[in-house]
């Protein structure tokens, strides 16, 4: 019982506990499921891709800027350097951003080369049959019919192959040591600049 002013205890132990369990079981049904609608869809678009066009842009941060990932649509810069129009772009399954901005040549120069290898893949059918347009031959349709369904290029990833050689030395060398010592050459060089320049005016 309880001793002094204090509160009764109340104490309720048999909770529902079992209405708020929720488990994950259908998992992988739920995978197949979405396997099969992504099947459905492509099948239903062919033969253009699922998805838009993407760039190749590089995660914000210093932690994270060495990651390529894909943006949310092409520069107006870029568009124009491949030489195509925005309003085209967008009608051919290119993703256009006209907020984002090119800060260097570089990945200037690698989304317009992104952009060059989609549209020298890309075989147009007109929407109309009867359109006076020159009908798409046999040898495209069957090109485009057999090329696999939203084979948009795929990242750049920066991988340099090494020999065995260069590999030992990297192995022998300590990565940990050569930068310790790069930061504490940095640190000191001042100081060692003004001890050589006192040295020669003395002699």
């Amino acid at each position: 019982m309880v001793k002094h002013n204090n509160v009764i205890p109340n104490n309720h132990f048999r909770k529902h506990w079992q209405r708020n369990v929720r488990v994950w079981l259908n998992q992988s049904q739920r995978k197949h499921r979405r396997l099969i609608a992504r099947r459905a869809k492509a099948a239903s678009l062919s033969p253009r891709p699922i998805e838009a066009l993407r760039p190749a842009v590089r995660c914000q941060t210093i932690r994270y800027n060495h990651r390529a990932r894909l943006g949310r649509g092409f520069t107006l810069a870029e568009v124009k350097a491949a030489g195509l129009g925005v309003q085209f772009a967008r009608s051919v399954g290119i993703s256009v951003d006209h907020r984002r901005k090119n800060r260097n040549q570089e990945s200037l120069e690698l989304n317009k080369n992104r952009l060059l290898a989609y549209v020298n893949k890309l075989v147009l059918f007109p929407r109309n049959e009867k359109a006076q347009s020159p009908r798409p031959s046999q040898d495209n349709q069957k090109v485009a019919s057999a090329s696999t369904v939203n084979a948009l290029p795929a990242l750049v990833k920066r991988v340099r192959s090494v020999s065995k050689l260069e590999l030992e030395r990297l192995r022998k060398t300590g990565a940990y040591r050569s930068l310790r010592q790069e930061w504490n050459n940095q640190r000191n060089e001042g100081k060692r600049l003004k001890k050589e320049r006192e040295a020669a005016e003395k002699n």
